[in-house]
């Protein structure tokens, strides 16, 4: 078989509708085509000479230079690689990389084909999936899922040395009659404004999460037990603050019940805060306490 016609070759690499770079073992580009040109912004002329590694996002930078390293190194095989590039114009998009090292007489690679893909798209619906997978659709605020996730994982760290961790369970009282009253409209609003309100009540590193109708929960790590009457108590007056809705004036109350994280199973410690809320509920609105419900 004859060797390819270099015209062709040439015409290919020009014409290609992905992005193909080809750089030195260190990164510096010595020939580009006008589609990775085009997905970097660039002039493809005046990319040659410069490093495709100083286009790498600096926090993804260590962990392609790595890479880089070990596929040169080698001198055979494709890596495939996924990291962010931020262009001149300051925009951070996400690259698909394959990597193909191009050994001249030797065992070390002299040049790496690099083909380039902008996934930034694809990456923005990945993580818009993963949000609603792991979030309430009305307040925005975790669902059950992603709390009994981080209650694990304050759980796995119980032990001498362990951070205090607090589980709150929150419950408006007579929410019902909202829904009935004003229809369900006005108590999604009101179910909005609330978890914002709750919101305002954490700090970095405390989670809220919506389990369904009107009950929150919020873990708080680093609360200790003598913490959870002014946590408890700020969380009811948050939920006592006049609602208004389409001009109409709403005010409830809450009952709010909490339980230090002193057992190893998250779905334990949900159900325990809740019976400490109906606890609680029952001494303020006199609502019979029943039996303890499950964590799904």
């Amino acid at each position: 078989m004859s060797a390819p016609d270099p015209v062709v070759v040439s015409a290919a690499f020009h014409h290609a509708p992905m992005g193909v770079v080809v750089t030195r073992p260190d990164g510096v580009v010595v020939a580009c085509n006008p589609a990775a040109g085009q997905l970097l912004g660039r002039d493809p002329a005046d990319l040659l000479g410069e490093v495709l590694f100083d286009a790498v996002h600096p926090e993804d930078l260590d962990d392609a230079r790595r890479r880089s390293t070990r596929l040169v190194a080698g001198g055979t095989g494709i890596l495939r690689h996924e990291c962010r590039f931020r262009l001149n114009t300051g925009r951070v998009i996400w690259v698909s990389l394959s990597l193909s090292p191009v050994p001249e007489g030797g065992d070390r690679a002299e040049h790496v084909v690099v083909h380039l893909e902008d996934i930034t798209e694809r990456k923005r619906r990945e993580a818009e999936l993963s949000h609603q997978a792991l979030h309430d659709p009305l307040t925005g605020l975790a669902n059950r899922t992603l709390l009994i996730a981080r209650i694990g994982e304050a759980l796995s760290g119980r032990g001498r040395h362990a951070r205090p961790a607090y589980l709150f369970y929150l419950d408006l009282n007579g929410f019902k009659r909202v829904n009935d009253r004003f229809g369900h409209a006005a108590g999604d609003a009101v179910l909005t404004q609330l978890a914002h309100r709750i919101v305002a009540q954490l700090r970095p590193g405390d989670i809220a999460a919506r389990l369904g109708g009107d009950e929150f929960a919020v873990l708080c790590e680093d609360a200790e037990p003598h913490h959870a009457a002014s946590i408890a108590q700020r969380l009811r007056t948050a939920a006592a603050k006049p609602f208004l809705i389409n001009n109409d004036r709403i005010t409830l109350s809450a009952a709010v019940g909490g339980s230090p994280a002193h057992v190893a199973d998250p779905d334990e410690l949900l159900r325990e805060a809740d019976r400490r809320m109906y606890e609680t509920k029952r001494r303020t609105v006199g609502v019979p306490v029943p039996e303890p419900r499950g964590a799904t």
